[in-house]
């Protein structure tokens, strides 16, 4: 090996080529960041339509159930903080609300029976009829909020 040739498994660009492609990698990713994808609707508006995301992805993704109600708690909270601007807005954060709180309580409902009702039957089969009514409930105020903002939601967990 010449003294000239890069060690096998190292960058074979030169220094000052390296510093050119991280300068245009940040200008391309800074000016993919302006603008809005959201033309015509306030940053609030966009912030329900987020929160509103976020928590039907923590829905699908998360299945430890304790670690879902603190993410869905934090999601609420941040939607009762916004208020949107237009009607479909305002009624789609209300929708959003309404699910979430049922999702919460479906989870909750989920949480009691798998720490609580072991051997009590009566007590299993209450929570687990709770806990699938409140989750029903919740998939269904939710796929209207998306539907009052224009996204689709599909099934959110078998629900």
């Amino acid at each position: 090996m010449s003294g000239a040739d890069p060690p096998i498994g190292r960058c074979t660009l030169r220094p000052m080529t390296r510093h050119w492609t991280a300068f245009w990698l940040v200008s391309l990713a800074v000016a993919g960041g302006c603008g809005s994808s959201t033309s015509g609707v306030g940053t609030v508006d966009a912030s329900i339509r987020h929160d509103l995301l976020t928590g039907v992805a923590q829905i699908r993704a998360t299945h430890d159930r304790k670690k879902l109600y603190a993410e869905l708690t934090l999601i609420l909270a941040s939607l009762h903080g916004d208020r949107g601007s237009t009607p479909s807005a305002r009624r789609a954060r209300a929708l959003a609300i309404q699910g979430f709180e049922a999702t919460l309580r479906g989870v909750r409902s989920q949480l009691d029976f798998s720490e609580n009702d072991s051997g009590e039957v009566a007590a299993a089969t209450r929570d687990a009829m709770r806990a699938d009514r409140f989750l029903t409930r919740g998939a269904n105020r939710l796929r209207a909020a998306g539907r009052a903002l224009g996204i689709h939601i599909g099934t959110l967990n078998g629900f």
